[in-house]
């Protein structure tokens, strides 16, 4: 009995501690609280930011590698195109100095080619009449026209130039062709009709339309000689034939000299 009543002697002191401890702490100020959960709402709220700045940085940095890798790209694109104007332009050079030295020569060309016409159409008038005599009017004819040209003011220098290779041309061609045709000959002094067969230049023969004369050219005489009736008359009318294409092609005797070496 006694040492329940010291217990109940012990709560009591205790037990009010207890009650003063709780007024006590109804009483404390709950500003530092407020202040402590201010400062951790701050620190939150710099963490918030500084994360979004990170972010922001993150996708900038993103974007300026993207950006860097599309330049660079050009970049390269640009130096490949660089390169390949560097080589147009180093070849368009080599042309203008390849044009400028064709400029040059074709000034000098141009002051040496009317000395090398008149060179050239000397040159086939006197061949012209050194030749076989075939077609001599018409050949003269020819040769006239070329001469009034290379002559005339008013003719380039390259038709100038074009006329006298067509007068080659057709010179040239006369020694790869045969033909045959009326004309005009004075035998023994009488002007005769007659037909007038070449090959090439290696034989010029005629005959008369009486088939009663038949002769050729002898080009080392420069003259027109008989030949016999008897060995020629029926060949080369018969050439005649063939060349005229009156005949089927045949084998010709014709009277052909013998080459000679050449002077």
């Amino acid at each position: 009995m006694n040492n329940r009543r010291l217990y109940y002697k012990a709560l009591a002191p205790f037990a009010s501690l207890i009650v003063a401890s709780a007024s006590q702490a109804a009483e404390v100020d709950t500003s530092i609280i407020d202040q402590a959960l201010n400062i951790i709402d701050q620190q939150n709220q710099a963490a918030a930011q500084s994360q979004e700045n990170v972010t922001k940085l993150s996708n900038s940095a993103s974007t300026l590698f993207e950006e860097f890798k599309l330049e660079n790209d050009n970049l390269e694109a640009m130096l490949v195109l660089n390169a390949g104007l560097r080589k147009q332009i180093s070849i368009q050079e080599q042309n203008v100095a390849t044009i400028q030295q064709s400029i040059t020569d074709v000034a000098v060309v141009t002051q040496e080619m009317p000395m090398l016409i008149n060179k050239m159409l000397t040159s086939i008038e006197q061949f012209v009449e050194l030749d076989v005599p075939f077609q001599v009017e018409e050949r003269r004819s020819r040769l006239q026209f070329a001469r009034d040209a290379v002559d005339s003011p008013d003719v380039s220098v390259a038709e100038k130039f074009r006329q006298i290779l067509v007068l080659y041309q057709v010179e040239n061609n006369y020694g790869r062709t045969y033909e045959t045709y009326s004309t005009t000959l004075n035998l023994e002094g009488t002007d005769r009709d007659v037909d007038m067969m070449r090959v090439g230049r290696v034989a010029l023969v005629y005959q008369t339309k009486d088939r009663t004369m038949t002769g050729a050219w002898d080009q080392q005489s420069r003259s027109w000689v008989a030949l016999d009736a008897a060995q020629y008359r029926t060949a080369i009318q018969r050439a005649i034939g063939v060349t005229s294409g009156l005949s089927s092609p045949a084998i010709l005797e014709l009277p052909i000299s013998a080459p000679e070496s050449a002077q």
